[in-house]
């Protein structure tokens, strides 16, 4: 489990802040924690009176582990449940290479080795531009995993690297997102818009990112991670806005113009609103010479609009 709730202070904490030094809890396993309930896919309600009180145990990450072929990896920090077989307790699963991009992740943030390559807005081709997460004002305390941040419209991060105060390129933090399965390019361009909204820019982790692909370890293909910044992506959506309204005004315009020929204005100012089958059009008396507007569906429709 990525997280837990503490019994004292009753806050939702994360096990990766605790061990990127989060100062309010430097004794996690002297703490009681409880599993957060919506983490709790099924349980026997028998053995668990009160899901809310699921004890858990902090574990503390693992910077030097190694597998059977002798590659060294990192395991991040969690929490578990001891008694959880027993318990008959089902927490809700995720994939395998999730969780092994988070452990890279989570290691390049622990070490401060992590780059971040990145386009401005007035060169939105030009990925050149590289920084890394040392230059960078990061809130450790708040760093973490499956975050869910509230606004107009619910959305949860994969990861989220906060700013202790807003950058101009990429605003109050940085959001990673793991998408391992086919994604519409509306539907992305749609999420980097929500979340620029809220103020965060975006990084995209996709399936062909990465390389040696096994049972503990993952690696990416190059070493940065290309982030949307979120002066980019409101650059963008601004111009596609005004983009947008121009054609909308261009076609609006051309409807208009074609109507007009339609209807041969003036000489027609439009359908009758009595009959709703004909068209309102100009005629001359012969005697006087006076102007009027008749219904072109006469004699059926005999309403007749004069000119003064």
């Amino acid at each position: 489990m990525q997280g837990a709730i503490n019994s004292k202070t009753n806050e939702y904490i994360q096990a990766w802040t605790i061990e990127l030094g989060n100062p309010s809890y430097q004794f996690p396993k002297e703490e009681i924690w409880f599993a957060d309930p919506n983490e709790i896919l099924s349980y026997n309600k028998e053995k668990v009176k009160d899901i809310k009180k699921i004890e858990v145990k902090y574990r503390k990450g693992n910077d030097s582990v190694i597998n059977y072929n002798g590659t060294e990896y990192i395991v991040s920090p969690c929490f578990f449940i001891p008694n959880k077989n027993e318990l008959g307790i089902n927490i809700i699963p995720e994939s395998r290479e999730h969780k092994l991009v988070k452990n890279w992740i989570y290691n390049r943030i622990k070490k401060q080795n992590l780059t971040f390559q990145y386009s401005t807005a007035t060169r939105p081709f030009d990925y050149e531009n590289k920084i890394n997460i040392k230059e960078l004002e990061v809130d450790y305390t708040k760093v973490g995993i499956e975050v869910t941040i509230k606004n107009s419209r619910i959305q949860r991060a994969d990861i989220i690297i906060p700013l202790k105060s807003f950058h101009f390129l990429f605003g109050t933090g940085i959001v990673i997102e793991i998408q391992f399965s086919n994604q519409y390019e509306e539907t992305t361009e749609k999420r980097n818009k929500e979340w620029a909204f809220k103020g965060y820019s975006i990084c995209w982790l996709w399936i062909d990112d990465f390389k040696n692909i096994s049972e503990e370890i993952i690696e990416l293909k190059e070493d940065n991670l290309i982030v949307e910044p979120i002066s980019k992506i409101l650059y963008d959506f601004q111009n596609k806005a005004e983009r947008d309204m121009r054609l909308n005004v261009q076609e609006l315009s051309r409807q208009i113009e074609e109507k007009m020929r339609e209807l041969n204005y003036p000489f027609c100012i439009g359908e009758c609103i009595k009959c709703g089958k004909g068209y309102m059009t100009k005629k001359k008396s012969r005697q006087g010479g006076k102007e009027w507007y008749g219904c072109s569906n006469y004699p059926e429709c005999k309403h007749t609009i004069w000119v003064n």
